[in-house]
C-alpha cells in the first residue's frame, strides 16, 4: 500500500473513532506516526483534499479528517476545506435545507436532489445541470430551491440573482434571444442604438435557469457551449474575445434529449436529472416554512 493511501486509512479510522475532537490527523503526528518527512505528508494530505477525500480544516496547526466518514454520519454533503472547527461544525449541523420543503425529497426525489447537491458543491465552480420531465413535474420550483440551497450553504452570496429565462418566448426570433442571453454592442443591428448587457452579465456571480432550452437553435447551443469551455461570454457584436463571467447555469426541457441537443453540447452537461412525472414538487411541507 502507498504511503498516501495509509494516510487516508490512518485519518479514516481516527476520524470514525474519534470524530472531530481528536489532534491526532495532522500532518506533524502522521510524520511521526509514519516516520515520514512533514513536508512529504503535507503534499499527500493536500492531494487527498483536491480529490475529494478528506477534508483540511485551515487552523495551527491544520488539522484534517476523513470526508466520507463524516457525510455518512451527518447525512450531508460537506466542502474540501474550513476556516476552523466550529465552522465544520455549523455546516454538519443536522437541520432542514431548501429542498426540505419538496414532497419526495427523502423518498422518490432523493436520488435528484443528492445530484444536484454534489453539482453545487463540486470544485471550481460547481457543474451545469440539465433537468428532463414533462410540463408540470416541477423542474421551475426544483431549479430555485437549488439556488437558495447554494445560497443557505455559502456557495452562492445572499445578493446574488437566480434569473429565470424562457427560451420558448423568443424561438422564432434566434437573433434576439441570443441579444437577450450574451447582450449587444452599440451598432450591432438596426436599433443597437447603445451597448446592453444581456442576462449572463446578470446572473454573473449567481445562476441562470433556461427554462425550455430545447428551443435554441444550434448556433444559440453553441453559443452555450461556448461559454461552458471557456467561461468567456461574447456580446453581438462584440469584436473583442469576450470577458469573463461566473455563471452557474440549470436547464430544463420537456424533450428527448438526443434528438433535440447538439451531441457536443450535450457532452458538456455532466449533470442530467430526470424528474418523474407525478413529482408534486408544487406542494410544501406543512411543517416547513418558506
Amino acid at each position: 500500500m502507498s504511503i498516501k493511501l495509509e494516510l487516508l486509512s490512518a485519518i479514516r479510522g481516527l476520524t470514525a473513532e474519534h470524530g472531530i475532537v481528536t489532534q491526532l490527523t495532522t500532518a506533524e503526528s502522521l510524520a511521526q506516526q509514519f516516520r515520514v518527512q512533514r513536508n512529504t505528508v503535507s503534499h499527500y494530505l493536500n492531494q487527498l483534499v483536491k480529490k475529494n477525500r478528506i477534508i483540511k480544516i485551515n487552523t495551527r496547526p491544520v488539522i484534517f479528517f476523513d470526508k466520507e466518514t463524516l457525510e455518512k454520519q451527518y447525512q450531508c454533503l460537506l466542502a474540501n476545506e474550513y476556516a476552523s472547527i466550529a465552522e465544520l461544525e455549523s455546516a454538519m449541523t443536522v437541520k432542514q435545507d431548501a429542498f426540505s420543503r419538496v414532497i419526495g425529497a427523502e423518498d422518490s426525489l432523493y436520488r435528484q436532489i443528492r445530484q444536484l447537491k454534489s453539482a453545487a458543491f463540486y470544485p471550481g465552480g460547481g457543474l451545469p445541470v440539465l433537468l428532463t420531465g414533462p410540463t408540470g413535474s416541477g423542474k421551475s420550483f426544483l431549479a430555485r430551491n437549488y439556488y437558495q440551497y447554494c445560497v443557505d450553504k455559502g456557495i452562492l452570496k445572499k445578493e446574488s440573482h437566480f434569473i429565470h429565462f424562457n427560451c420558448a418566448e423568443y424561438a422564432d426570433n434566434p437573433e434576439l434571444l441570443a441579444s437577450s442571453l450574451f447582450g449587444y454592442k452599440r451598432g450591432a443591428f438596426t436599433g443597437a442604438t447603445q451597448d446592453k448587457t444581456g442576462l449572463f452579465d446578470e446572473a454573473d456571480q449567481g445562476m441562470l435557469f433556461l427554462d425550455e432550452v430545447h428551443r435554441l437553435d444550434s448556433k444559440g447551443q453553441e453559443k452555450l457551449f461556448g461559454y461552458l469551455d471557456n467561461g468567456l461570454i461574447s456580446p453581438i457584436g462584440e469584436t473583442k474575445k469576450g470577458h469573463p463571467v461566473a455563471v452557474r447555469l440549470v436547464f430544463a426541457t420537456t424533450e428527448d434529449i438526443q434528438s433535440n441537443f447538439l451531441k457536443t453540447f450535450i457532452r458538456r452537461i455532466p449533470v442530467q436529472i430526470e424528474i418523474p412525472s407525478l413529482a408534486p414538487m408544487m406542494e410544501l411541507r406543512t411543517n416547513c416554512s418558506i
